[in-house]
């Protein structure tokens, strides 16, 4: 910039030595010296030459220096002796100084060219440059503003697709900055969906095990309520139940001391580990549920309470069920006994009463002594009749109001304890098995039969009842400590023993009587 000024004024300068030089070569004809014109020219110029001197500081000026020195005091001499001078000499002085101001004109071309030159390479230069500037800021804005904006736009894609691994460029400008809020922004959104997608998953997760829960239950309870509750519907429970909740120990507990196994094990009582849910039935305990948790869960302990609801609740609909029918079988015996009490049991009773009047009219006359003894004959056989008709009425009116059959035995045992010395006691006894109401009513006549055989005919001191179950079969056992059974016993006992034959026909069970050294032993052999 300074030697484009510097050239500038170097060519104000040219122009006016040029005009100087015109005007002198005008006024060296010796026709044409107007002095005072030329005292104009040179008060004019003569300060313009003066003030070019060094003026370019880049280049050696030493002669323009001189010349313009050479030319300053030769208008100052001119300036100074133009009145003095002939004119001969003036056209000499201004010959002079045309040729200096040529010379002048020359150097100061001179300087020019080179300034020129210096400009034309300096223009060359700050062309290269700003080519080079160009092509530095295209590369420049290519990789540092174009590529990472475009990452920037494919990263805002990703994320926006919930790709969230990619790589941001990290650089210490605005963009990096971008970048790096971008980057920030994307591993908050991940985490945030990350944690939303978790709490749908759980949300899933629970939703179909609580379906699953469900669906277990839905199918328990219809197990239980559509089918009659025996032992291998409620082991199969619960397998079921401990396969659900996964538990390694689950059996079923009944207050009268029935156990129920399933196929995992029962848990032991002295277990630490051991939990215990009561089934209550009508606000009282009818069991427990014991079992042994692998992985305790909340889940599965509400599963195992709501088992245990429907487990009550189908225990209770079959207790009930089986009283029910128990008593409707008791009313129609009692119907039946009263029929007979009102009917056979009246005329039997009006016959033993004339057959007693019959004796008495008989004595009177003691030559009719065959007439008496058939009299006597049929007074025996009323009697007998009438004995045996007193027994089957005792069987109908036989009150059961306990359906548990162990409970139901103590009852009738503390009935027949009032009728005789010898003592009545249960021995080893088992009741966890189910039967249906006749099943019920024939096995508790047969140990009634049995024990009131033995307080009538075997003088004896005491009675044991037994009943043990082995391998699916129950075994009752009637022991008494008396004088024995006749081998062939005659019409006292005859009838129990028939009775008793008959009702075990009617449970496809084996009846069996044994003479033992001290006492008898009858047994009866029922499948489950």
């Amino acid at each position: 910039m300074t030697t484009s000024q510097s050239q500038s004024s170097n060519d104000d300068a040219i122009k006016s030595l040029t005009t100087l030089r015109y005007e002198t070569e005008s006024f060296i004809s010796p026709n044409r010296l107007d002095r005072q014109k030329i005292q104009l020219i040179i008060n004019e110029y003569s300060p313009l030459v003066a003030n070019q001197l060094l003026q370019n500081k880049f280049f050696d000026v030493n002669q323009i220096h001189e010349a313009n020195i050479e030319l300053r005091f030769e208008l100052i001499a001119i300036q100074q002796q133009l009145d003095q001078l002939s004119d001969e000499e003036l056209t000499l002085k201004l010959t002079h100084l045309k040729e200096s101001i040529e010379f002048t004109i020359t150097q100061y071309q001179a300087l020019v060219e080179k300034e020129s030159s210096v400009i034309f390479v300096s223009q060359m230069i700050m062309f290269s440059f700003m080519v080079l500037s160009a092509i530095f800021l295209l590369f420049y804005c290519r990789r540092c503003i174009v590529t990472p904006l475009n990452k920037l736009e494919e990263n805002v894609y990703s994320i926006s697709n919930h790709h969230f691994n990619v790589d941001f460029i990290e650089t210490s400008n605005e963009i990096g900055f971008l970048s790096t809020g971008l980057k920030s922004m994307s591993e908050e959104l991940e985490s945030l969906i990350t944690a939303m997608q978790k709490k749908v998953f759980d949300k899933k997760t629970e939703l179909e095990t609580a379906n699953e829960s469900i669906q277990f239950l839905f199918t328990i309870s219809q197990t239980l309520s559509t089918v009659k509750l025996t032992h291998p519907i409620i082991i199969e429970a619960l397998n079921a139940l401990a396969k659900q909740t996964n538990l390694s120990k689950l059996c079923l507990e009944l207050v009268n001391g029935v156990e129920i196994d399933s196929d995992y094990g029962c848990a032991t009582k002295n277990n630490q580990n051991n939990k215990r849910i009561p089934i209550m039935i009508n606000g009282e305990p009818f069991g427990y549920l014991n079992y042994i948790q692998a992985t305790p869960m909340a889940e599965n302990t509400s599963i195992i309470v709501s088992f245990s609801s429907l487990l009550a609740r189908a225990l209770y609909q079959e207790e009930y069920s089986l009283q029910e029918q128990k008593l409707l079988l008791m009313d129609e015996r009692g119907v039946i006994a009263r029929e007979l009490h009102d009917s056979i049991a009246q005329a039997l009773s009006f016959l033993k009463i004339q057959c007693t009047v019959l004796n008495r009219q008989i004595d009177a006359d003691s030559e009719k002594t065959a007439v008496k003894n058939s009299v006597s004959n049929i007074e025996e056989a009323v009697s007998d009749a009438y004995v045996q008709l007193r027994s089957l009425l005792s069987t109908f009116r036989l009150n059961i109001s306990e359906s548990d059959f162990k409970e139901a035995v103590l009852v009738m045992i503390s009935q027949l304890q009032k009728q005789t010395t010898a003592k009545i006691q249960l021995g080893e006894f088992e009741s966890n098995f189910q039967t249906h109401a006749n099943q019920h009513i024939h096995l508790l006549q047969i140990i009634r039969e049995a024990m009131i055989n033995a307080m009538k005919h075997a003088n004896c001191s005491n009675i044991i009842v037994n009943c043990v179950i082995i391998d699916q079969k129950v075994i009752i056992t009637i022991t008494d400590d008396g004088i024995g059974i006749k081998e062939k016993p005659g019409k006292d006992n005859h009838y129990g023993i028939e009775i008793m034959n008959q009702r075990a026909a009617e449970l496809n069970a084996k009846f069996e009587i044994t003479n033992l050294p001290l006492g008898t032993e009858i047994k009866l052999i029922f499948e489950i």
